[in-house]
């Protein structure tokens, strides 16, 4: 063929192909019925602390599709008295794994780790949660967990329920 020709209208062919690529939009989430993981996706949740201390917070999390998790709730990484001193011990991001138990019903289990403001360990957080995913395409869950020091011994268990929301593209 004629290298002119060639020169001339390969960026022409070039250009036609990538306006031929479909110009198509993806869904904000990985929601996808093959696998059947319904709950893929970017999650805000609502939790409410019934032990050991009452208390309400929000947390967000991330389910993926091959059974990861990741999350993190209000204050972790923070451990901060009045006066904006880091006194006490801090929460990192959330890490576990979830899976379909049955139609609608989901168990999640994730780690987090505590450190001393010197950084050294204080202890390994761990949460066990049972959502419900109603057909409206909200969840709701009750949780239990338990921090556990360097050595073994249980520092407090924790127990409380809450909703969740897909977050949306807006």
């Amino acid at each position: 063929m004629n290298s002119r020709f060639l020169r001339r209208f390969l960026p022409l062919g070039l250009a036609l192909a990538i306006l031929a690529t479909p110009l198509t939009t993806y869904p904000a989430r990985a929601d996808s019925d093959e696998n059947d993981n319904s709950l893929t996706g970017s999650w805000l949740f609502k939790l409410s602390n019934v032990l050991p201390v009452p208390n309400n917070f929000l947390a967000l999390g991330t389910f993926t599709n091959d059974g990861s998790f990741v999350g993190t709730a209000q204050g972790d990484g923070t451990a901060l008295d009045g006066n904006l001193q880091n006194n006490g011990p801090t929460e990192g991001p959330a890490h576990g794994v979830w899976k379909k138990t049955a139609d609608g019903t989901f168990a999640v289990t994730f780690h987090t780790i505590w450190h001393q403001p010197d950084a050294s360990l204080f202890g390994v957080f761990t949460i066990n949660e049972k959502l419900i995913l109603d057909p409206r395409g909200r969840l709701t869950l009750s949780y239990t967990g338990q921090l556990v020091g360097p050595n073994g011994n249980l520092i407090f268990a924790l127990q409380g329920t809450g909703t969740g929301e897909r977050i949306q593209l807006q």
